[in-house]
């Protein structure tokens, strides 16, 4: 009885270092995989149109000041004050601005800025440039402040993941008193991403 209990113990530890022999000899496999990432932080940020108050007849008042509105769909409206009046004569060049914005992930928050205003001017005579608005992927017209920055959030469903930011903003007379030079006023200003 001692014996077969020995001799079953004996059989049994054979067949588990047969095992052990047999794992230890597969062959082992390695694959070797990669783990990459690409990194986009800039954004694609392309002028389609610029702001443009078309071509105006223009006048000052000593006390009042006259305005021209484009708005962010690139209508206008104007209201003369006292003596003082800016008034479309040709509309055709007249636009809001426009600037696309791709490359974003969907969901970010985008900082914009409106800074470094410098008004439309020609040899000492200038309309002041303010009352900035926006319109960003046709949600609705925001009123801006120079140099204070607003979010906005890239929507990868927009437009094919091309978003787009209208502005339009108002001029205002500032000369005293009577007509201003027949010339081209010219104004910039920058638009300031932050992403």
């Amino acid at each position: 009885m001692k014996k077969l209990t020995q001799s079953k113990f004996l059989f049994m530890t054979a067949c588990a270092v047969a095992a052990l022999s047999f794992t230890s000899t597969t062959q082992a496999q390695t694959v070797p995989m990669t783990a990459d990432v690409t990194v986009l932080n800039t954004l694609t940020l392309t002028p389609v149109t610029q702001l443009n108050f078309g071509t105006v007849a223009a006048a000052g008042d000593p006390a009042l000041q006259a305005t021209m509105t484009v708005n962010t769909d690139g209508t206008f409206a104007t209201a003369p004050a006292g003596v003082a009046l800016i008034e479309s004569v040709d509309a055709t060049a007249l636009s809001a601005a426009q600037i696309t914005v791709a490359d974003g992930a969907d969901g970010a928050t985008i900082n914009i800025t409106i800074d470094n205003v410098v008004d439309p001017v020609n040899t000492g005579e200038f309309f002041a440039l303010d009352s900035f608005v926006t319109n960003y992927n046709s949600i609705g017209d925001a009123g801006q402040v120079i140099a204070t920055p607003f979010q906005v959030t890239f929507d990868n469903a927009f437009g094919g993941g091309t978003n787009v930011l209208d502005i339009g903003a108002t001029i205002s007379t500032t000369v005293g008193v009577g007509a201003y030079t027949d010339n081209a006023y010219a104004g910039t200003y920058d638009v300031i991403f932050s992403y």
